[in-house]
């Protein structure tokens, strides 16, 4: 499932969202053809898991051409590239695999090891 995150009417990233089918066996929905209701069905799904935990790795990267189109940016443009691992009894739920421009958002990391990310305007590096 692919998605957009938009913040001031700006795109800010561009987000894959791997859900195996183990996790939602019974969505029927799975097997309709793309689209917003598909996604929300199997976001709903999703949302009655019984999530254990997650994992996040952050990463600089450079804009595929996919989703430099996406973020309005030319590709190979400096993104932040984070992936999301959901777990649930044991073995991954989903996957995430969010792309952000690097020049509209800021990542604050907690005490806890929670990763918060933040949208604002463009800025410039000091």
């Amino acid at each position: 499932m692919r998605r957009s995150r938009v913040s001031h009417g700006q795109p800010v990233a561009a987000e894959l969202l791997y859900v195996p089918r183990s996790s939602v066996p019974d969505l029927t929905a799975i097997d309709t053809p793309s689209g917003t209701a598909r996604a929300r069905a199997v976001l709903r799904e999703l949302e009655r898991l019984e999530l254990e935990g997650q994992d996040r790795a952050v990463e600089l990267g450079s804009a595929r051409a996919d989703d430099a189109r996406e973020l309005d940016r030319l590709p190979g443009a400096p993104v932040l590239v984070v992936t999301t691992r959901f777990f649930t009894r044991g073995r991954t739920a989903a996957l995430s695999l969010a792309t952000y421009r690097a020049d509209t958002c800021r990542l604050t990391f907690g005490a806890s090891g929670n990763v918060e990310i933040h949208h604002g305007p463009e800025r410039q590096a000091s």
